[in-house]
């Protein structure tokens, strides 16, 4: 009788659950339209999803909205996976609307964990309704997803039951698609990523890049902004890292100097061998042979073998897999790796097992914190009020915050004291920075003493804080700061941080403090780094004492090919802060353009890899030369690797030249380096009456469709010539002058001769010349007519003629910088205040007409106070002394020199004889 009853109410329930519809599940991220919410796809590796995030900074966004079809009258539950990000005060707080029927509040809870709210009940018909997320209080509140559902239903809690839902339910594609495989997949769009993809395209090889953002660039990116650093260097010696960096970062290196996602997105797209997946969140691994198993920071793994990356288009919800032979993980937090199952390090590594002094004793899982960095604050013509919420950080005095100069930094090699004993302080002091330091300031920093990657979310909400805090402090109460906050509105504060340090996958080497204190050079080397360890404490804005340990700045420091790729999975390569490196080292090849490097390297080494039909460890061991050598010819610079490229037809060339300074022979333009290294400029300087030309000629004629010439600061015109029976005949030149390098592609010429003739004398490092194939050639041609001179181009709109201070002829070292910020264009050129006498910059506009001269500079403390600037006009010459201390009466810009008839000989010398500090030219401004 009890299996009766039994039996009947199975029945009774299986036939009521056939007429009950199917849960309707909503993925926020895919509404129709997200108003002012933004999708935040940061930590879908942690709560399971891309959810929406309300970044109003205090005003509520526009509403998220959306339709769905009710299959069947009747009444639905309403339930929403929120999260209360800060539980004590409920700042995140929302709505949702069914066809206008309000849900009750949302975003409050007991804690700050991801969980269903269920919030409503209503009666809905048959037919579409739509969906409104309505934000309350433009305080960050975050959705996940909404679902309606019958009384009996009840969504998953647990990631697993969670996950399976989803895909149940609709909340992803149900079906894999499985896309025509690549050569390489590259996962994660930053520099190192950004690097990969176009170096292994360009080397012919089908390559993926997938990128979970809507905009490439990781922290580079138009999104967190953090300028592409590299160290700045020290004269003559100022170029950093070379190849796929001076491409992708075109302007020379400043704090203030930020990298633009457009333009980076322009270069990806104009390689067809890229196809580039924005908005696409990599989300596992399928393996050969035995299933993914993650380890433990530090524990041994198994070999294995990648067979495709999982990924899902957070927009659509649509599953994917990408196959290859050959996987580069560019993810910053190494999730590929992770995956997979590949040996990784987090944290601190213990002093003696690799012998580094600036490591603790034991080991620690401690890390360095994340930055939010970027803020805008604009200026209103009336007051503007700034209502801090209670729940910010809450400063009111100066002695609320840590005393000022109390970050001071050891000045040796070794470990502060700070590093091994409870440090947390009241926070660091401002100061009386008018953007309370909210902007740019790179020690607004949090969570290394928490793991910066299960507590990502929670990481960057107290940033939030700390930054709101901060701003609170200078608008309202700092005297120095509130008069002139006054008018200033903070209107955006970015709300995807910058990640300085988590995973780090271990490859067959592991870079060390040892590769900084020996400054060892690898065999294998295939970039370099000399920003040196930059050590941030773990504790971040909230430390008392040393902030960082920062050694070895300039020390270039070999990067060796066997940190980027895995030691136990087969196929796997790394790059940018997730090679194999310790902590303290990581600390030194963490910052951008050495990132760009390593990818560089690596997707090179993978297209040969996927060329030659081998593995990553098979380049090292049997293709390392082609390696090497390539990525010279594309403009990188190995430590103790010269050119030695049998294919360079300029190496067998007897090399001549109009003229030459003294040091900087014609021969050097093929001595097999490109660049300044320390004092030796490895250049030809013409030092003589023009024309200045440098000719290569070879003992029998020789074919070639291909010149690269590498300048050693900026580019001047140049007109490329071959010698014919009839003279000297014009098959090339460069125009554009925004780049140090160039690829220049010509139609084929045979000659036993090929001379270069520069507008104006410059240094010029290497020029090499290639044969090169039909479709490298033809590639070559297409990217130098679809990237043409960048779109924001800063040259001042002045009537008359403007002539940047890098259009001048230079004799002597001349120094690029920024310092003092009302430069014009991308900076300043200054004679770094040496060699009195011996440099000298020389403008030669080539206009005809009475022109009022203008000279711009940056006025400083330290400036000549008598610089001398010598006009040679045509009723002779005349020369004006300039105080360079003194601000220019001209707009803060420029200074008058006179009125003076001109022609095409005309000549506007300014040279640092006898000066008594640093002579500046920031600009020549000609006015009718």
């Amino acid at each position: 009788m009890q299996c009766a009853v039994f039996v009947s109410m199975l029945l009774v329930s299986v036939a009521g659950a056939a007429e009950v519809p199917q849960p309707i599940w909503v993925e926020a991220e895919r509404f129709d339209c997200v108003g002012g919410w933004r999708r935040d796809t940061q930590h879908v590796d942690i709560m399971g999803s891309v959810y929406l995030l309300a970044t109003g900074l205090g005003r509520p966004v526009d509403d998220a909205v959306t339709h769905v079809e009710i299959p069947a009258a009747g009444q639905y539950h309403l339930w929403v996976r929120c999260r209360d990000w800060l539980p004590s005060h409920s700042p995140g707080r929302f709505r949702v609307l069914i066809d206008g029927q309000s849900s009750s509040e949302l975003g409050r809870a007991s804690d700050d964990a991801w969980r269903w709210q269920r919030s409503g009940t209503f009666d809905l018909t048959q037919g579409q309704v739509e969906i409104r997320i309505q934000d309350l209080t433009g305080w960050w509140g975050r959705v996940d997803a909404v679902v309606l559902a019958d009384d009996g239903f009840q969504p998953a809690e647990q990631p697993d039951d969670l996950a399976a839902q989803r895909l149940k339910f609709g909340g992803v594609s149900p079906q894999v698609q499985e896309l025509d495989p690549f050569d390489v997949v590259v996962v994660g769009a930053g520099p190192s990523g950004l690097g990969a993809a176009v170096a292994a395209a360009r080397y012919g090889v089908r390559v993926a890049l997938i990128q979970d953002r809507p905009v490439v660039g990781g922290n580079s990116s138009s999104e967190i902004r953090v300028p592409p650093m590299g160290y700045l260097g020290s004269p003559p010696d100022r170029v950093n890292v070379t190849g796929l960096s001076e491409e992708f970062f075109p302007t020379p290196q400043g704090w203030n100097r930020y990298a633009d996602s457009q333009w980076m997105e322009t270069i990806v797209r104009a390689e067809p061998n890229i196809a580039l997946f924005l908005h696409t969140r990599a989300t596992g691994v399928r393996m050969k042979g035995a299933a993914a198993a993650p380890l433990e920071s530090g524990q041994s793994g198994q070999p294995g073998e990648i067979e495709a990356v999982l990924a899902i288009d957070v927009r659509t919800g649509q599953r994917m897999a990408f196959r290859a032979p050959v996987f580069i993980d560019t993810t910053g937090h190494a999730w590929i790796g992770y995956y997979a199952g590949a040996e990784y390090r987090v944290g601190e590594e213990a002093r003696d097992e690799f012998g580094e002094t600036l490591a603790p004793v034991q080991p620690t899982p401690r890390t360095q914190g994340n930055s939010l960095y970027q803020a805008e604050i604009v200026t209103r013509d009336d007051p503007v009020s700034f209502d801090c919420p209670e729940w910010a950080y809450q400063w009111r005095e100066d002695s609320d915050f840590q005393p000022r100069g109390d970050h001071r930094r050891l000045p040796d090699v070794r470990r502060p004291e700070n590093f091994d004993r409870p440090a947390r302080g009241r926070g660091r002091n401002p100061g009386d920075d008018p953007d309370g330091a909210v902007v740019r300031r790179w020690w607004v920093e949090y969570g290394g003493m928490r793991d910066t990657v299960a507590d990502a979310e929670p990481i960057r909400d107290e940033l939030l804080r700390i930054n709101l805090g901060l701003w609170n402090y200078a608008k309202n109460h700092n005297p120095a700061t509130r008069e002139k906050n006054a008018h200033r509105e903070l209107v955006w504060l970015n709300f995807v941080p910058g990640v300085r340090e988590s995973r780090r996958l271990m490859g067959p080497y592991v870079m060390s403090q040892r590769d900084y204190d020996q400054r060892v050079v690898h065999d294998d080397t295939i970039a370099f780094t000399d920003w040196g360890p930059d050590i941030h404490h773990p504790e971040g804005f909230w430390v008392a004492g040393n902030d960082c340990i920062h050694v070895y700045g300039g020390r270039r420091v070999s990067i060796p090919y066997r940190s980027l790729y895995s030691r136990n999975i087969s196929n796997l390569m790394m790059a940018g802060r997730c090679h194999s490196a310790t902590h303290i080292a990581m600390g030194g090849t963490r910052v951008m353009r050495p990132c760009m490097a390593m990818g560089q390297a690596a997707g090179t080494a993978a297209a040969i890899a996927v060329t030659h039909g081998t593995t990553p460890a098979g380049v090292y061991q049997r293709h390392l030369t082609t390696l090497q050598q390539r990525l010279l010819k594309d403009g990188c610079y190995l430590l103790g690797v010269h050119n030695q490229d049998p294919t360079d037809l300029a190496r067998s060339a007897a090399v001549s030249a109009s003229s030459a300074a003294e040091g900087m022979p014609a021969e050097q333009v093929i001595n097999g380096l490109s660049r300044v290294l320390g004092d030796d400029r490895n250049a030809w300087l013409a030092d003589g009456q023009a024309p200045h030309w440098i000719a290569l000629a070879f003992e029998q004629p020789r074919s070639f469709n291909v010149a690269h010439i590498t300048f050693e600061q900026r580019a001047v015109p140049v007109r490329i010539e071959t010698h014919r029976r009839s003279g000297w005949e014009p098959v090339g030149q460069i125009t554009r002058l925004d780049q140090r390098r160039y690829v220049v592609p010509l139609e084929t010429v045979t000659t036993d001769r090929v001379r270069f003739v520069f507008a104006r004398p410059t240094a010029v490092c290497e020029i090499r010349l290639y044969q090169e194939s039909q479709d490298v050639q033809q590639a070559i041609q297409r990217r130098s007519e679809r990237i043409g001179p960048r779109r924001d181009d800063p040259r001042p709109d002045l009537p008359g003629i403007f002539l940047d201070d890098l259009e001048a002829a230079a004799k002597g070292v001349w120094v690029e910088s920024t310092f003092g910020g009302k430069y014009l264009v991308y900076g300043y050129l200054h004679d770094n205040n040496q060699d009195k006498g011996d440099a000298w910059l020389e403008f030669h506009p080539g206009v005809t007409g009475r022109f009022e001269v203008r000279l711009a500079y940056v006025a400083y403390g330290n400036r000549a106070t008598n610089v001398p600037v010598t006009i040679s006009h045509v009723d002779g010459e005349t020369t004006v002394h300039i105080n360079q201390r003194l601000a220019p009466p001209l707009d803060g810009r420029f200074i008058g020199l006179g009125t003076f008839p001109l022609d095409e000989r005309s000549t506007i010398r300014i040279d640092n004889t006898d000066t008594d500090g640093y002579v500046v030219v920031d600009g020549l401004h000609l006015l009718p």
